[in-house]
């Protein structure tokens, strides 16, 4: 079984460094540690995984080295990651996060075309990545708000997807919103279950 705590330091900086190789270790050390195989957010890996390998195709490695370093998830709203697994405080940390999801970072890149060949090259990708993400947006508000009615739970969804199909945001703006609504669901997803397994009673290694 592998260590959560060197699993804690993967996760910042797959979050800090939005790269394919970063959630690639991630995944494996999740599996390593003994997340099941159907775990909502191994589903969430796979959609950001694809993307972001789509739109490193469609960008220069200096472009794309830019585009994430703003995106470094670590300054969201002055949020230290490493201060939100410590503090437990799921509530609070997911209501900063949701206000910093268009913050200052994404609004740099929502106001010029940072990669022109995003505009046309992305388009298929920007409505496959909403279709997923709506279906990301369902599944964690039925675990965070099973309370909620239906009809709500539909209009917050397509109110946080609307933006990836509206023609009125640019590709910069579009590419930042998914990568960091990636990154809050991950969050979402990965931080009970880190809490919960790190309360969890170590196994003694030197048993006989």
């Amino acid at each position: 079984m592998g260590d959560i705590m060197n699993l804690d330091e993967t996760l910042v900086l797959t979050l800090s460094e939005p790269y394919p190789d970063r959630l690639w270790q991630l995944r494996s050390d999740l599996l390593e540690v003994g997340i099941d195989i159907d775990h909502p957010a191994l589903k969430v890996l796979d959609y950001f995984y694809l993307f972001l390998n789509e739109l490193i195709a469609s960008s220069t490695a200096r472009e794309y080295s830019h585009f994430a370093s703003i995106l470094d998830m670590a300054a969201v709203a002055g949020i230290a990651i490493q201060n939100l697994m410590e503090e437990g405080d799921s509530e609070g940390w997911m209501n900063r996060f949701l206000l910093g999801a268009i913050g200052e970072g994404m609004m740099v890149l929502a106001a010029r075309q940072y990669v022109k060949a995003w505009e046309e090259e992305m388009k298929a990708n920007f409505s496959a990545a909403a279709w997923s993400l709506s279906d990301s947006f369902w599944r964690i508000s039925m675990t965070l708000q099973p309370d909620l009615e239906q009809e709500e739970r539909r209009s917050l969804v397509d109110t946080l997807v609307a933006p990836i199909r509206s023609s009125e945001l640019n590709a910069s703006g579009k590419a930042a919103l998914i990568v960091r609504y990636h990154q809050f669901l991950l969050l979402a997803w990965l931080f009970p279950w880190l809490d919960k397994e790190s309360k969890k009673p170590k196994e003694d290694s030197e048993a006989f």
